[in-house]
């Protein structure tokens, strides 16, 4: 079984989401949420501190099984 991690950045003050992307594929649900946090931790960095306290940026991601048909 894989699990395919999806992330997408929300915005609370603008209201608006970006489309939810997927990132990889993982063979644990260990895996894929451990570096999801990381993911998004890194994101907000990239993102920087002045433009995460004016936007409100919220970085929200999942795991999902995936599905290889």
């Amino acid at each position: 079984m894989k699990f395919v991690l999806i992330m997408m950045v929300c915005s609370q003050t603008l209201k608006i989401c970006t489309p939810t992307q997927e990132v990889d594929l993982y063979d644990t649900w260990f895996n894929c949420s451990s570096d999801g946090y990381l993911k998004a931790y890194e994101l907000n960095q990239i993102i920087g501190k002045e433009r995460v306290e004016k936007e409100q940026t919220i970085i929200n991601f999942q795991c999902k099984i995936f599905n290889n048909i």
